[in-house]
């Protein structure tokens, strides 16, 4: 008789649970292993005889990275006998190892290619073991590891822990890290140079500031040097990369990467330079459609979402990076190549600093006994192209050993927070979005003054906080108010559609000769225009004062108003131009008003438009902001 399938079942799950349980072995068991030998001239497999397989290599340590992924940390000798290390994930030790295979022989190591020696070889690393541990940072910058905190680069790991951390090979060669020269010939070859410019200056001091973003809690972000060719920004670009790194026969000019790239490239070389500097030579080169996309992405430190060969979601990459930019236009100019507004959030995060110092030297306002801009410029290209890469390593060999005093941390935040006090103490009603972008200045200051207390930069105390001052205070001045930058936007971009439009689709409107609420009287010789009004916005008035003065009101419709303050809080907007006097409120405090325009049979709302707008600007909305 057979056995009903709830009874098998429960048998099976009897037996499930009654059985022993065996620990699997710590290491793989020798068997697996005994027809592989790894001598001092290679890898064999034994076949009745021993058959050689590779050169020899020696696996280091089993690693395990921040998605808790095994892998094998190993190296060899390329064909030249320098030594190489590199870490490889499990999941390339699949099959017959065709890409690890790949990347060992494109690293020097030399391997027989028949199907025996390809399966020995991926036997060998499948069941190899060693009981030394490593740990692997995806990015550069700042860990927490081992209950410690380190910061990585390709070639070193400062702070203590009680592992071997590793760069991931992914992350390796993005950026130069190298160095050239000592610290004290990087403060006499360039820093020298670089005191009394502020915009010199306060690059170098952005250098040291992106290794702060971690520990003052900050977002990432960055500044844009504006402005003509041949200003010398680039020259403040590579004083900032010197501290970081650069490349024999290049210098520091090779940390500097190009804006002409896509998003995608360029979230890889953003999060390769995680925690230290993101150097971004001519803006000009980026599509300005993709411009305001990629400052997002950039100082948010969050790459795109994509899927796996499965379709699973992967892990986002993650990173903090302050950037440093150069460009002949700002963030606005660009964008609107692309047809693309800017918002608020945006020039929070981005930055435009205008390069010139205002001294009539370009960039410069100290030449060092140089005659001239041009050959300061020379010497500090020379400076840099010789001495680099030795003074971000040191600023935070400092900032890890001041990191055992706990109360560092909180003095670190409440530095910038005194910082950005001072400077706003003028400016009471200053917006959040005026103090965020003060922050990200005082972090440069602060980061700057650091380096100058620890004997980095061989600055005089206050250099790094006054040029951070200057330009904060340049930048505020440009801007015109310390208000919110929407309310500034809704003004520009009603004044812009009113020149743009104001004749082309306002019909006029001179049949009524009643005096409005105001008392003016409409008047019966408007100008004469002879312009063909198509998608209708609205209707134009010509009104005449008592002392002859004449100007045009216009009326618009709901959905011209929405088409001016497009990508705007409508009515937010609305508000904000009714609070500066631009649009009439009525009796009742609506910002519409009643009116029957020519050839309508009934009152109609809408919006009642003074000519004020056409000369307004960002003063109509000063709080008291100045330079």
């Amino acid at each position: 008789m057979t056995k009903s399938r709830t009874g098998g079942a429960n048998a099976v799950r009897a037996a499930i649970e009654s059985a022993e349980i065996v620990p699997p072995p710590s290491i793989v068991p020798e068997a697996a292993r005994r027809n592989l030998v790894m001598l001092e001239d290679g890898l064999y497999r034994r076949e009745n005889d021993l058959f050689w397989v590779c050169a020899p290599f020696k696996v280091e340590a089993e690693t395990i990275d921040e998605a808790n992924n095994y892998g094998l940390l190993l190296s060899w000798r390329d064909r030249d006998g320098n030594l190489r290390e590199e870490v490889f994930g499990r999941e390339m030790f699949a099959g017959e190892c065709g890409e690890l295979r790949a990347r060992l022989s494109a690293g020097g190591l030399t391997a027989m290619s028949d199907l025996k020696s390809r399966q020995a070889f991926a036997a060998y690393l499948n069941t190899v073991a060693t009981p030394t541990r490593a740990r692997v940072a995806a990015r550069t910058g700042w860990h927490a590891i081992g209950g410690g905190r380190v910061f990585v680069l390709p070639a070193a790991v400062l702070g203590a822990t009680g592992q071997r951390v590793i760069l991931a090979s992914g992350a390796r060669g993005l950026a130069p890290f190298a160095a050239s020269g000592t610290l004290d010939d990087w403060q006499r070859g360039v820093a020298a140079l670089v005191a009394g410019n502020s915009r010199l200056v306060f690059s170098v001091a952005c250098a040291f500031a992106g290794a702060l973003l971690e520990l003052s809690g900050d977002d990432g972000g960055g500044f844009n040097l504006k402005g003509p060719s041949r200003a010398g920004k680039t020259t403040a670009l590579r004083a900032a990369a010197s501290i970081w790194g650069g490349a024999p026969g290049f210098g520091a000019g090779a940390f500097i990467r190009s804006w002409r790239a896509t998003g995608n490239a360029l979230e890889a070389v953003a999060a390769a330079h995680s925690d230290t500097l993101l150097c971004l030579d001519e803006m000009g080169q980026v599509d300005g459609k993709e411009l305001g996309e990629i400052s997002y992405m950039i100082s948010g430190g969050l790459g795109k979402s994509r899927a796996d060969r499965g379709g699973a979601a992967r892990a986002q990459s993650r990173f903090r990076v302050l950037f440093l930019s150069t460009g002949e236009v700002g963030l606005a100019d660009k964008s609107a190549e692309g047809r693309k507004a800017v918002k608020a959030g945006q020039e929070v995060r981005f930055v435009d600093v205008t390069a010139d110092a205002g001294a009539g030297l370009g960039i410069f306002e100290q030449l060092h006994d140089e005659p001239g801009p041009a050959a300061l410029a020379e010497l500090l290209k020379a400076g840099t192209r010789k001495f680099y890469g030795s003074a971000g390593p040191a600023f935070v060999q400092v900032i890890t050993e001041r990191l055992a005093a706990p109360e560092f941390q909180d003095g670190l935040a409440e530095r910038i927070g005194d910082t950005v006090a001072g400077w706003l103490a003028s400016h009471p009603d200053a917006t959040g979005q005026v103090r965020s972008v003060a922050r990200r200045f005082a972090l440069v200051a602060v980061a700057g003054e650091l380096a100058t207390e620890s004997g980095i930069t061989g600055w005089p105390a206050g250099e790094a906080e006054e040029a951070a001052a200057r330009l904060f205070r340049a930048w505020l001045a440009a801007r015109g108010s310390a208000g919110a930058r929407e309310d500034q936007q809704a003004i520009e971009q009603l004044r812009a559609f009113m020149v743009a439009h104001g004749v082309s689709r306002f019909e006029r409107w001179d049949k009524d000769k009643r005096p409005n609420s105001e008392g003016d009287v409409v008047a019966e010789a408007a100008p004469v225009e002879r312009v063909s009004v198509q998608h209708r916005a609205g209707w134009r008035r010509w009104i005449e004062e008592e002392d002859g003065r004449g100007f045009w009101r216009y009326y618009m419709t709901r959905e011209a108003m929405g088409e001016a303050l497009a990508g705007l809080d409508f009515r937010a907007a609305v508000r904000v131009l009714a609070d500066a006097g631009h649009i009439t409120r009525d009796k009742d405090g609506k910002s519409t008003v009643l009116r029957r325009p020519p050839g309508v049979e009934k009152n109609m709302r809408l919006f009642e438009v003074r000519s004020t707008i056409l000369g307004a600007g960002v003063d109509d909305l000063d709080d008291g902001a100045g330079a």
